[in-house]
């Protein structure tokens, strides 16, 4: 399965339910082979509200109907689900950046840079081609194009010490306890990150 070739047309058809594509992943379970699609409401960023197992079952419904005809031969093979980002919610575009600056994030990348692979830090500036994020009080920035996974660390935000250079950015970021616009998959219990 080429997630390259099903990720513009799963978003664009997203787009038209009133859904942004967050991440889109293939699993093995078994025999069973899984596609894996994390949705936001594509009005996220200003209205904060939140994926509920309602909007996972109407976004499957439109999807299905329309992969029925765009990819037949796919659903023969795969299963399909869709949640939502959940707290610990993955961060693959400069937007997502951009929307939760000021916040607690883990990045592991697919090439060392200086040495280190994996990263803990307060995200930064987003800009078009890297982001910056600051780790133990030093300013790092990380291109996107070695960027593996990316997601939310707010169950660490307490207990890491707060930036320096990005408190600024923070001021308007409600504590992490107010959900601050993340979503919580409906019904499931959310799993740590693992890298």
């Amino acid at each position: 399965m080429d997630l390259q070739k099903l990720q513009a047309p799963i978003e664009k058809q997203l787009a038209l339910l009133g859904y942004e594509l967050v991440q889109l992943e293939s699993a093995k379970e078994g025999r069973d082979s899984i596609l894996r699609l994390y949705i936001d409401h594509l009005d996220g960023a200003t209205s904060n509200r939140k994926i509920t197992l309602e909007d996972c079952v109407a976004a499957n419904d439109g999807l299905v109907t329309w992969m029925d005809v765009e990819f037949p031969d796919l659903r023969e093979d795969v299963s399909i689900e869709i949640s939502s980002p959940g707290m610990e919610r993955p961060l693959t575009k400069q937007a997502h950046y951009q929307r939760f600056a000021g916040r607690l994030c883990r990045i592991q990348t697919k090439l060392p840079l200086n040495g280190q692979k994996r990263f803990k830090g307060w995200i930064g500036e987003a800009l078009k081609d890297s982001i910056t994020i600051e780790e133990d009080g030093v300013l790092k920035t990380v291109p996107f194009e070695i960027i593996q996974k990316s997601r939310l660390a707010p169950f660490d935000e307490d207990k890491t010490p707060q930036p320096r250079h990005v408190v600024a950015l923070r001021t308007h970021i409600p504590d992490v306890h107010e959900d601050a616009g993340v979503e919580t998959s409906a019904g499931a219990e959310e799993t740590p990150w693992q890298p």
